[in-house]
């Protein structure tokens, strides 16, 4: 008994850090979006682009779980601090469905596309499949849900544009952190 619960304390004690830092990160990454490309929504919580899907995708390759409670709980604050403070179950489910997206994208990308769970075999076609894989399923969940709440009456054409807004976040995110890995790498590169 002592074994298992040193165990479940040893990842809290992991966890629960790795899901702060991708929580602050998300949040500041909405505000972000927020204040370049509010002009580019096309319906409530829908835009054109959204850097902020990127990380939701990168923080859950990543980090898994911690990645997905992470964002769950700044995208509840997110929710809270610019829609509606008394649309709590609207805040809750929403904040859940953007941790729960990205997670799910990660589980069938697994099972459809034979994705490692250490990434070894991530290349560029990999990342292609996984970023449309995750803007469908963010997609469809977010709209179905804001569909349901009658927060867009336009299911089609807001899931579309957010696929697409989606899309462009992830692939935006996801090549500048390849980007920074290899400019890393190469600089750690011993020197001959």
């Amino acid at each position: 008994m002592t074994t298992e619960s040193s165990k479940i304390s040893t990842n809290l004690m992991t966890e629960a850090p790795l899901a702060l830092a991708c929580g602050v990160a998300y949040f500041y990454a909405f505000q972000l979006n927020v204040h370049w490309f509010e002009w580019m929504e096309f319906s409530h919580g829908t835009n054109w682009i959204f850097l902020p899907s990127g990380l939701r995708l990168l923080f859950v390759l990543v980090f898994l779980r911690a990645g997905a409670i992470g964002i769950a709980v700044a995208s509840i604050v997110v929710n809270y601090s610019i829609g509606n403070p008394d649309a709590h179950v609207f805040n809750v489910v929403t904040g859940i469905i953007s941790g729960a997206s990205p997670y799910i994208a990660h589980q069938l990308a697994v099972t459809w596309f034979g994705l490692d769970q250490q990434l070894a075999n991530v290349s560029g076609r990999m990342f292609f499949k996984l970023s449309l894989l995750f803007a469908a399923v963010n997609a469809l969940t977010h709209q179905l849900w804001f569909f349901w709440e009658g927060y867009n009456q336009n299911f089609l054409g807001s899931t579309l544009a957010m696929v697409v807004g989606d899309w462009t976040g992830t692939v935006l995110v996801l090549a500048t952190a390849t980007f920074l890995l290899k400019a890393y790498l190469f600089i750690r590169r011993p020197k001959l």
